[in-house]
């Protein structure tokens, strides 16, 4: 009766894992605390792409809208806040976040694409 808390494995060759003995995996409250919100804006963002090429906008919108409250200064926030307004047809907060965007980070990556947007919304 090997018990899986007993972490006295006789092959002592595996140190990947030595704090956690029982590979189970646990739910843990909340993992998110375990990014730095960095890392945490960056996963927003992704997902929120993820969400936009898949058609669901709201969970896009949402999901930027978060990482735009963690970081507001991070531009690209407002860029992907920007692109699911817009696909919601919230044409004033859409406009409002490229602006956002193009004014921390003018020469940014996606300053063409909020450029464009930006002149065919108006």
């Amino acid at each position: 009766s090997s018990s899986s808390s007993s972490s006295r494995s006789s092959s002592g060759d595996t140190p990947d894992t030595p704090d956690d003995p029982t590979p189970i995996r646990r739910r843990l409250p909340k993992v998110k605390n375990l990014q730095t919100p960095d890392e945490r804006v960056d996963e927003d963002i992704n997902v929120a792409k993820f969400y936009l090429n898949r058609g669901n906008y709201m969970a896009a919108y949402l999901r930027s809208k978060d990482a735009v409250k963690t970081e507001p200064n991070y531009a690209e926030t407002h860029f992907s806040l920007a692109q699911a307004a817009e696909k919601m047809k919230k044409t004033d907060e859409a406009k409002a976040e490229y602006n956002a965007y193009l004014k921390l980070s003018p020469g940014g990556d996606n300053a063409k694409a909020a450029q464009k947007a930006l002149d065919s919304l108006h």
